[in-house]
């Protein structure tokens, strides 16, 4: 751990923190409650969070994640009492964190649940809405009959959260009914997987998510936290926030990592499903099943519109910029474009503090092409020229983080054990912590 005011430190020597690794707590303890709903790559655990909102927030501030991801930060918020803002560009992500973050009475989802096996029984389910053609590509004819069934007695419940509960349900378990390989996030079909029931499956994991529920209402209603504010919103963090200027007393945040586009594949069975769906998701409908490769340049350095590449505000991220140059143009704007949004992302976070407030942000290294990608030093640079003051800098270890650890050499794309061309990353991230100033 490293405390200075308004310099960058030698990342290199820095020297990984047990107190920051939670190298002790178990797969159980970082799925507790509802954080194990539904999958998310990348996904930072709930100690962590709590570890921030504890050190730098008293009850009742106002806890604020720009990237949201599948809502961490929200529900730890919500469980130590503070105020909590989340946002995310992708809508799968703002479906799963609205359901972690929504205590359901457990009389209302034991209800719901009567009404969804009565309707599964019960009433004769045709296709319920027309597939889009890449749907067809990742499921047989059998299983989509099954899942269009559920998906049928699903719209039966009548409590809306409930409902969202039970679709949130739904979207983890497509890749389970999926010929999708489940230990990659890479869209890769398995040639030899043996897809279990839909319904046994859904049921399965719904069982789960009510016990866990339960816990959770019982947990937040003894700590008096069962109404406190916790909002999730559709947004572009790169752009206008959701929240007012000067309001935010912690941002915790673990921004993506480069090509981050790659994020947007794990989600596009549910994207192509519930975008096909005209009745319950409106403002979907034909939206990700007809523009799903536009859907994912709207991800954090993928602009297709090139930028000015020496407005950086990083000195280091204009050499690995250079030196990708000289290997691959195209991958070299893209991260460009990365450092450049991030910047984006940072000035805003500056101008959403209050003076005072604390930004407590999770990055870590890679390399692309043989390039060190030093995430976590650009930043530094990038926050300081924002106008914030250093408090801390931590290593820590990642064994704990659900990413896939291995890229292939030559593309630099998240890539498997099976690969000869792999090559390990991500063994370390970096928690940086910083100040605007008073």
């Amino acid at each position: 751990m490293v405390s200075m005011k308004n310099v960058s430190p030698d990342f290199s020597k820095l020297v990984a923190s047990d107190e920051w690794s939670f190298s002790d707590e178990s797969r159980a303890n970082t799925s507790t409650l509802t954080h194990s709903y539904h999958r998310y790559p990348a996904k930072f655990i709930p100690q962590l969070v709590d570890k921030l909102i504890q050190q730098y927030t008293v009850e009742g501030d106002l806890v604020v994640d720009p990237f949201g991801g599948c809502g961490t930060t929200l529900v730890e918020s919500k469980l130590n009492g503070r105020r909590g803002i989340g946002f995310d560009i992708n809508p799968i992500a703002k479906l799963i964190t609205q359901t972690k973050i929504t205590p359901v009475d457990p009389e209302i989802l034991e209800k719901s649940h009567q009404q969804f096996l009565d309707a599964y029984e019960n009433i004769d389910f045709k296709e319920t809405i027309t597939h889009n053609d890449r749907l067809h590509y990742w499921f047989d004819d059998e299983t989509l009959g099954k899942l269009d069934r559920i998906y049928g007695a699903i719209s039966s419940i009548t409590s809306s959260d409930a409902k969202r509960f039970y679709l949130c349900a739904f979207s983890h378990n497509l890749k389970n009914s999926s010929r999708w390989l489940m230990k990659s996030i890479k869209p890769t079909i398995d040639k030899n997987k043996k897809i279990s029931d839909p319904f046994l499956s859904i049921n399965r994991h719904l069982k789960q998510m009510i016990r866990k529920n339960e816990l959770f209402y019982e947990t937040l209603n003894q700590a008096g936290n069962i109404n406190n504010i916790s909002k999730v919103y559709q947004a572009d963090s790169t752009k206008k926030w959701p929240v007012e200027d000067g309001t935010i007393d912690l941002i915790v945040t673990s921004p993506p990592y480069v090509t981050s586009y790659e994020y947007a594949d794990l989600h596009q069975l549910s994207l192509l499903w519930f975008g096909s769906d005209s009745s319950q998701f409106k403002s979907w409908h034909n939206k990700f099943t007809k523009e799903f490769i536009d859907f994912r340049r709207d991800f954090i350095g993928t602009s297709s519109k090139p930028k000015k590449i020496g407005d950086l505000n990083s000195e280091i991220a204009e050499k690995i910029v250079g030196d990708l140059m000289q290997i691959n143009k195209s991958l070299a704007r893209d991260v460009a474009n990365y450092f450049i949004d991030m910047k984006k992302v940072f000035n805003r976070m500056y101008k959403g503090l209050k003076d005072g407030g604390t930004a407590g942000v999770i990055i870590g290294n890679t390399a692309l092409k043989g390039v060190n990608i030093t995430n976590a030093e650009v930043a530094v640079e990038q926050m300081l020229k924002a106008g914030f003051e250093t408090v801390d800098f931590i290593k820590r270890d990642i064994s704990s983080k659900v990413i896939a650890p291995w890229r292939d050499s030559s593309t630099g794309k998240f890539t498997g054990l099976k690969n000869p061309n792999r090559h390990r990353v991500y063994e370390y991230e970096y928690v940086i912590i910083m100040r605007k100033p008073i």
